[in-house]
């Protein structure tokens, strides 16, 4: 049976001035022209009519020609790196999805996709966020710091001065713990929105970017004990977290403190979200202990329990072991592992690098900040079998799985990586433009020295 064409929209089109929204979906329906007869059928058509950015989320509209399934990919870059949740459109118009854990000052790249049975449309666009709020909203769940009521991967520096903050900024570092060289209201000041600051507890400000405060550095080899410290208002009343970075002591690879291992539990009581510096090659002396890096985050992530953790990473020379000098390929690794073991953020010390060290920091951290919302999706179950020095760590967002791979050693190895829900089929390689098959919920791959892979498993359907 035949039937007149529907009506058709020929283009879709959305632009804005000022860099708010840099969006051209255009996208022509397919129609039956002057007269002719068609089929029931309905081709599948959807283009972006907008978005409102709303920092630290964007609402992206769209149109589609018949009832479909909507689902937007988001990134820092041609490979996106997260999916929105599905949004489902019962008929032909207009329809909305929330993209959500934005940096602030970034460009974002995203695609819309629709499908309705066997049918694809889609459509791309790109917008760019503004700077962070006059004032923060600061709270933790048990994965992640959230700002804004959105998940937040926080990028570290510490006790930076002034004149390195265009070097940390072009990094893709995204807060600032503690205050060098100056005060905490011109470190504020200086940073005018383009990123946020955690001050010291001591010394307490509040202004444009601050989203808590930091207790003595590595307490638990400084204080007599947890009541040392003082007990700030939880961040649920204040809106405004406690962070606290302890040393490597509480690792099982390393001395107890003076005061014994008992003194962690009510120091981590303190604080709400927990850090560690451990640096293997500046503070052990040791090439052969970057496992550590994942096996200590593991650790804290127990000791912890409840609360995102995170890890400092070595990154330039400090005063003990001359010659282990972190190479960029070392601050990958040791990054990735950090991330693979649990860690909710990272921070990179000390607080200026060789030129090529930064490049690989702004490396990372436009690949963290692409994927950040997933990064901070509950963990999921993972096993490297037999003795790899591959380590591995997953996290679930919005039904994809991550898959976080970094070889803890400086030989080509390969690796089994089991992931017992992993679906049959293929996962992609974040960024490597390829990849690679699932069997029995099982990917294999190899690794030269130091690489560090995410492998991303998309949702059911998507």
């Amino acid at each position: 049976m035949a039937t007149t064409a529907p009506r058709c929209r020929h283009r879709y089109s959305a632009d804005m001035a000022g860099g708010r929204l840099l969006v051209v979906a255009v996208l022509a329906a397919l129609c039956a022209g002057g007269g002719a007869q068609a089929t029931a059928r309905v081709e599948l058509v959807v283009a972006v009519t907008g978005v409102e950015v709303r920092f630290p989320s964007a609402a992206v509209s769209w149109q589609v020609s018949a009832p479909a399934t909507v689902r937007i990919e988001y990134g820092l870059g041609e490979d996106y790196g997260v999916w929105s949740r599905p949004t489902r459109a019962r008929q032909a118009g207009q329809g909305r999805t929330l993209v959500a854990g934005l940096e602030p000052l970034a460009t974002y790249r995203f695609r819309v996709t629709a499908r309705a049975g066997r049918q694809q449309a889609q459509a791309t666009g790109s917008f760019t966020t503004g700077p962070t709020l006059p004032w923060t909203t600061a709270t933790t769940t048990r994965n992640a710091l959230f700002l804004d009521w959105q998940p937040f991967f926080p990028r570290m520096v510490w006790r930076q001065c002034p004149w390195a903050y265009p070097q940390s900024l072009a990094a893709g570092v995204n807060l600032f713990m503690g205050t060098g060289c100056g005060d905490e209201q011109a470190q504020l000041d200086a940073l005018a929105g383009r990123a946020y600051s955690v001050l010291d507890a001591t010394r307490p400000i509040d202004g444009r970017g601050v989203v808590g405060y930091h207790l003595l550095d590595e307490a638990d080899i400084r204080v007599p004990g947890p009541d040392s410290l003082p007990r700030l208002p939880p961040s649920k009343e204040s809106r405004r977290v406690t962070f606290l970075t302890l040393s490597g002591h509480f690792f099982s690879w390393a001395a107890p403190p003076e005061q014994g291992r008992g003194i962690y539990p009510g120091l981590i009581d303190r604080a709400e979200m927990v850090g560690f510096d451990l640096y293997p090659l500046q503070s052990w002396c040791r090439k052969d202990a970057l496992p550590a890096v994942y096996d200590a985050q593991r650790e804290l992530v127990r000791l912890a329990a409840g609360k995102p953790t995170f890890q400092w990473i070595e990154a330039g020379q400090m005063e003990f072991c001359q010659g282990l000098e972190p190479s960029p390929a070392i601050v990958r690794a040791e990054t990735w592992l950090a991330i693979a073991g649990g860690a909710r953020g990272v921070g990179w010390f000390p607080s200026y690098w060789k030129p090529e060290v930064a490049a690989e920091i702004g490396r990372l951290s436009r690949e963290i900040a692409s994927l950040a919302p997933a990064l901070l999706g509950p963990e999921v179950p993972v096993v490297v079998d037999g003795e790899s020095p591959v380590k591995a760590g997953a996290r679930s967002y919005n039904g994809a799985t991550y898959v976080i791979a970094a070889n803890a050693s400086f030989s080509h190895v390969a690796a089994r990586i089991r992931v017992p829900n992993l679906r049959p089929g293929r996962v992609r390689v974040f960024g490597e433009g390829r990849t690679v098959p699932v069997v029995k919920g099982t990917v294999t791959d190899s690794f030269r020295g130091l690489a560090a892979r995410v492998y991303i498993a998309p949702p059911a359907g998507a």
